[in-house]
């Protein structure tokens, strides 16, 4: 069953470019487009879509109104905008992905790839307990100053926004003047420092080098070769070198 899709931008072009990537995907059946704020609240009630591609930047009433009108359960909300400093706003309510003008097909059909899951995995049955515990985590000052909560990063790697969950993370390593942030099959290259990252993630993770840091839960065994040499290896086989002043504090956190 195909999920249903609005489509609210008050751009024709957009609106038209966004049309024909809906009408590519075997996944969406699009139900209503909407140019304006108002046209889009009064369609989502009406015809309670499954996902809502959604401006941000619209005359009158912009796109974080129109999620804050919409009841519980609340479709699943992606943000399509060229401004890339409402990042953070729009991931605090919970939207889930943000797409960064201008987009390839291919980042398009990941955000949908993603909201169909959630979808399949009935999420939003789970919203309204999963919003109160971010909110008990925000009034807890789980928060860190760039906005990033302790599960998640919210990061802009290639001209996209992206939203990276912590666990996920394998290993992060050092390149040039920047930082790549291994997860999966891929990885996400920003400009930051490893020190940076540091300050970002939790107990879970270490650095165990000055071009890596690890996440222990990927962590498959501590390799020695000599008294003075070793290597973290993952569960993917993939082995990360452990500099000498590491060692002694790596041997006491894997305990």
């Amino acid at each position: 069953m195909k999920a249903k899709c609005l489509i609210v931008d008050d751009e024709l072009t957009a609106r038209q470019g966004l049309k024909m990537l809906c009408d590519e995907n075997a996944h969406l059946n699009v139900v209503g487009i909407c140019k304006n704020g108002m046209e889009a609240i009064d369609e989502i009630h009406a015809l309670q879509p499954d996902i809502v591609l959604l401006d941000i930047q619209m005359p009158g009433i912009d796109g974080f109104e129109v999620v804050a009108s919409i009841k519980e359960p609340k479709p699943k909300f992606i943000f399509i905008t060229a401004h890339d400093h409402y990042a953070i706003k729009a991931f605090e309510i919970n939207a889930i992905d943000y797409l960064l003008k201008p987009f390839s097909d291919d980042r398009f059909e990941q955000a949908i790839a993603r909201a169909i899951k959630l979808i399949k995995l009935n999420e939003s049955q789970n919203l309204e307990s999963l919003v109160k515990s971010r909110q008990n985590k925000t009034q807890e000052g789980s928060t860190d100053p760039d906005g990033n909560d302790f599960g998640r990063l919210v990061v802009k790697s290639y001209g996209s926004v992206h939203i990276i969950q912590k666990n996920e993370i394998r290993f992060i390593e050092a390149f040039d003047y920047y930082v790549k942030i291994h997860v999966s099959d891929r990885y996400y290259l920003i400009r930051e420092t490893m020190k940076k990252m540091e300050q970002l993630l939790e107990d879970q993770f270490m650095r165990i080098h000055k071009s890596y840091i690890v996440n222990r839960t990927h962590i498959k065994s501590l390799i020695k070769h000599s008294s003075i040499e070793y290597e973290v290896e993952l569960h993917t086989s993939l082995k990360l070198k452990v500099s000498r002043a590491k060692i002694a504090e790596l041997k006491e956190w894997l305990r």
